[in-house]
């Protein structure tokens, strides 16, 4: 559940996509999912391709989610709010075992794996998008074991 006044501004401002301060490319905020257990933290893995001109796809790997817009932007800020509307509901007060990590068909994983691989050729050296003091991600608290 979504606890703070800050959390509750963050989900209302869902398909707001934030940007890189230094290269300006657009960034998925995807929550970090944190065991009440044993502290095990989890970064849901997610990117954002054109399969063709004018038709861009935005997806989760890690919960089977995704969406797609006429712009990198709108398909980024659907899966932003696909993923927080999922959480928010796998989270209303029950056990979460066996609904909040549902991963993708093995196809979408090697395709991510795949655009991962690439960038890092492209970019050897490292490219981390990373914002301070981000309110649109924030920790979410599930158990696993």
């Amino acid at each position: 559940m979504i606890a703070t006044d800050a959390q509750a501004q963050a989900v209302r401002n869902l398909r707001e996509v934030k940007r890189c301060p230094v290269c300006g490319e657009p960034i998925i905020c995807s929550p970090i999912l944190e065991c009440a257990h044993c502290g095990k933290k989890i970064m849901l893995r997610c990117f954002a391709y054109s399969p063709t001109q004018g038709r861009h796809i935005a997806e989760c790997i890690d919960l089977d989610l995704l969406s797609q817009g006429s712009t990198r932007e709108q398909a980024i800020g659907k899966l932003q709010e696909a993923m927080f509307s999922y959480l928010d509901v796998a989270f209303d007060g029950k056990s979460t075992k066996g609904l909040v990590l549902r991963l993708s068909p093995l196809s979408h994983r090697l395709r991510y794996h795949l655009q991962s691989m690439v960038c890092r050729l492209r970019y050897p050296l490292g490219r981390k998008h990373i914002i301070k003091n981000n309110t649109n991600c924030f920790n979410l608290y599930f158990s696993h074991c």
